[in-house]
């Protein structure tokens, strides 16, 4: 019997856990990811030598971060999910609404999920210093100027979690979490507010482009708390567009296309107060803006 090169099995069976569909095996990933990420989190990062004059890692440190680790876990992910869930109940047909949402949450977990995975690895491997890492050592008096140095044989702090944090600077994972997710959120926007329709007004554009603003905000506060240098906003930030763009497009078609907001493996009909499906070769009706 031949083996299904989509389910990976054999028959013709379209059980939940056959069924392109239901996505089970992104599951099952999404799963596998979120195991695996602690460990790679906290992964002791490569510690690369430094200048103890170094201008551009001798920024101070500060305590109080513009956008912290708890309200980007809400800019990234939460407000992404508050809109999906309004836009879906406002906007999706009640036989289709469940399967959109599904689809939908399931991308943006996936797509936060995989670009932290992929940007702590990154992070840990490359060990670049922070801007603020001398205030972070704390190294001792008398040092020599203009020769390389080890933290393990300079550094006082008894802060040792944040020294070793303090190697952690490229990409910005604040950049590339706040795109995965609010860049994921922009797509899907545009996918259901059809903003590449040419019958559709400018403003549903301006709507969409909201969490890419907001997503470009946190990133340049990286900056501005002496966190990060630019070139690691613009990496990380290059790296969670990337993986949304990914992501998005693995469950739904292009926002150009005639049907953006209906997911691709969505086999049922799909009637929106203002849309109709082409019979024939006719072309869709949009309801204009």
């Amino acid at each position: 019997m031949a083996i299904n090169r989509i389910n990976l099995a054999g028959g013709t069976s379209q059980s939940f856990w056959k069924s392109p569909k239901w996505r089970f095996t992104d599951i099952v990933v999404l799963v596998i990811v979120a195991i695996i990420s602690y460990p790679i989190y906290y992964q002791k990062p490569f510690e690369r030598q430094f200048y103890i004059n170094d201008l551009t890692i001798s920024h101070p440190y500060a305590e109080t971060q513009r956008v912290g680790n708890k309200m980007l876990f809400v800019y990234s992910l939460i407000v992404p999910l508050v809109v999906i869930l309004v836009v879906v109940a406002l906007l999706a047909d009640p036989k289709h609404r469940w399967y959109l949402l599904y689809i939908s949450v399931l991308g943006l977990l996936l797509s936060v999920s995989l670009n932290n995975l992929f940007t702590d690895f990154i992070k840990n491997w490359i060990g670049r210093l922070r801007p603020d890492f001398l205030a972070r050592c704390q190294p001792k008096k008398g040092l020599p100027l203009d020769t390389l140095l080890n933290a393990s044989e300079v550094c006082t702090t008894h802060h040792k979690e944040r020294l070793m944090d303090g190697f952690r600077t490229t990409p910005s994972g604040h950049s590339s979490e706040s795109f995965a997710g609010l860049g994921y959120l922009y797509l899907w926007l545009c996918g259901q507010l059809l903003t590449e329709s040419p019958q559709s007004g400018i403003w549903r554009k301006v709507v969409a482009l909201h969490p890419l603003l907001g997503a470009l905000v946190i990133a340049l506060s990286r900056t501005q708390d002496y966190r990060h240098h630019f070139i690691d906003v613009i990496l990380g930030s290059a790296l969670g567009y990337t993986v949304a763009s990914f992501t998005y497009k693995r469950f739904f078609p292009p926002i150009k296309s005639e049907l953006p907001f209906k997911p691709l493996f969505d086999d049922s009909d799909v009637s929106l107060e203002g849309y109709r499906l082409p019979v024939e070769g006719a072309e869709i009706d949009v309801l204009a803006a």
